[in-house]
């Protein structure tokens, strides 16, 4: 057995995940271990540096002024059509993995229901993108998001009255990455109404398109099921990524696409 903690472990003490019992006892051996000490340190500093190259300030500002747009668009255009059948292909929006909006229904089967930002109970989804040399900015679902090199992703949500949240991914030739949580089931959401960031973010590396999806559900999901989900909807997609459906599992869902330089 180690006698350190995975940085695994340490990064679920960091972001909540360990039950009470578990969170005290690495707490408790970090305290008297440098070295985990040290490497939770790192964790804190990473972080950071980070916020610190993507404030979340002065991207609010502009989510804001989108969502005033989303608005007046919505008020100006007709209902959207609403489709009989299941497997109309939908052009979704994808994204990548260093840290990581709008919400989906489960049963939306067209490229307008990828747009959505806010659903029921006020719960809302975010993706910002950061790090390069441009300005940060928000990938719209629906709309494929060009990545430059070195831009990285954070995720955020307004949960509602869901529960559980995760996050995960699906690159150009269906592999599949659990994003929040790395393992076990969906992690519980953070504490009050206000907007929540997953405490990760990621680069994502390679070329071509990637889906990330993030779902909020009343109970916990296993990340394989989420998994397995996403990999049935590539296949029905015939492998396309930019044409997954939503995923069949409980909960509201929000794609975005990103496409890796």
């Amino acid at each position: 057995m180690s006698a350190h903690e995975s940085e695994w472990t340490l990064r679920r003490l960091r972001a909540g995940e360990l039950a009470a019992a578990e969170a005290a006892r690495v707490q408790a051996h970090a305290a008297g271990c440098e070295t985990c000490a040290q490497a939770l340190r790192g964790l804190d500093d990473a972080q950071a540096r980070f916020e610190a190259e993507v404030p979340f300030e002065r991207f609010e500002a502009g989510v804001e002024r989108a969502l005033q747009r989303q608005r007046r668009q919505d008020a100006a255009r007709p209902p959207p059509r609403r489709w009989v059948a299941t497997t109309v292909a939908i052009a979704a929006s994808l994204l990548v993995v260093v840290l990581v909006r709008p919400l989906l229904t489960p049963d939306a089967t067209s490229t307008e229901g990828l747009g959505l930002n806010r659903l029921k109970g006020g719960t809302a989804a975010e993706l910002r993108i950061g790090g390069g040399l441009g300005p940060q900015r928000e990938a719209t679902p629906g709309t494929p998001e060009p990545l430059d090199p070195g831009e990285r992703v954070m995720l955020g949500y307004k949960a509602g009255t869901h529960r559980y949240v995760a996050a995960l991914s699906v690159d150009a030739i269906g592999e599949v990455s659990p994003l929040h949580p790395e393992s076990g089931a969906s992690a519980p959401v953070g504490p009050g109404s206000d907007q929540q960031w997953l405490p990760s973010g990621w680069e994502f590396t390679g070329s071509g398109a990637e889906r990330v999806i993030l779902v909020l559900s009343d109970e916990p999901l296993p990340m394989e099921t989420l998994a397995e989900a996403a990999r049935r909807a590539f296949e029905k997609a015939d492998g396309e990524v930019v044409r997954m459906a939503p995923l069949e599992v409980p909960g509201e869902q929000t794609h975005w696409v990103l496409l890796k330089p």
